[in-house]
């Protein structure tokens, strides 16, 4: 769809955006920090390159028509849950692996205060 000359600082918005989110997925997709699936991080660095080559189109571009694609703006909310399940899943794993340390520690206390 093709809008009429919009504002300025919608389209400045719309650039911006765009290229945040395809900094975020694109570090998803390197890091493997939000998911463990290679089908996500592939459709993350999919998703990432096609968002920060058409902020770069439109950057570079100088028409007096902007077409603004409405599934690009459901990328950042996509992005910012990545980065949400991300958060949540390492600090639960850094809880998990401390209480496993400490098991492993008491277990190997007790057995050291039970030998002859």
């Amino acid at each position: 769809m093709t809008v009429p000359i919009i504002p300025n600082i919608v389209v400045v918005f719309y650039i911006v955006s765009l290229a945040l989110t395809a900094v975020v997925l694109l570090g998803v997709a390197i890091t493997s920090f939000a998911t463990t699936s290679r089908v996500d991080r592939v459709l993350a660095g999919i998703g990432g390159a096609l968002a920060g080559y058409y902020a770069y189109y439109l950057l570079s571009s100088n028409d007096e028509y902007v077409t603004i694609f409405y599934a690009a703006l459901l990328l950042p909310f996509y992005a910012g849950r990545k980065l949400y399940l991300g958060f949540r899943d390492r600090d639960r794993t850094r809880a998990e692996r401390a209480a496993a340390a400490e098991a492993i520690r008491a277990a190997e206390e007790w057995r050291s205060a039970r030998r002859w």
